[in-house]
This record gives structure tokens, sequence and C-alpha cells, in this order.
């Protein structure tokens, strides 16, 4: 049976979180642009803007953004990470 590797720091688990979601996005939409923030406003670790191709459908857009959403929220309850996803078309 493999061990996961028990990651320590902070920092290093964020850039795993935030690398799972890029993935996510990606595999919902090969063509959306995602790109990753770490500049803190206020309580948050990290923000992640999700740019979809001017001809996105509107239930693409919507179906990205809850799974966004809720991924996020996962996060936060699983690990205490406040990372801010959002969709733009």
């Amino acid at each position: 049976m493999s061990q996961r590797r028990k990651l320590h720091n902070r920092p290093e688990l964020l850039d795993v979180k935030l690398s799972e979601l890029a993935a996510l996005i990606k595999e919902a939409s090969a063509h959306a642009r995602v790109e990753i923030s770490l500049a803190r406003y206020e309580d948050e670790d990290a923000h992640v803007r999700v740019y979809l191709p001017p001809d996105a459908e509107e239930e693409e857009v919507r179906r990205i953004d809850l799974a966004l959403g809720a991924r996020c929220n996962d996060i936060l309850v699983d690990t205490g990470l406040f990372i801010l996803g959002a969709v733009y078309e």
C-alpha cells in the first residue's frame, strides 16, 4: 500500500491544492485560461481566476463556476486554506 507524503507546511499544501484546482478547470474546459494570484487582501490564501473562451455556452460557464466554488469550499473545510475562485467569460 502506498503512503502519501505528509505535507508539513502551508505553502506546500497551498501549491498542491492550486494545482488540483487548475487540473479540475482544464479537465472541464481545455481552452480555459487559469490565472492564480497569491496576493492577500484579507484572509484569503490565493485567488483563482478562470477565463473561458467568448463562445463558451452559458451552461458550461455555470457548471465550471459551481464546480470551482464547491472544490474551493471543500479545500477550506478540509485544510483551512481560503482560496477564492471566479469564472469570467
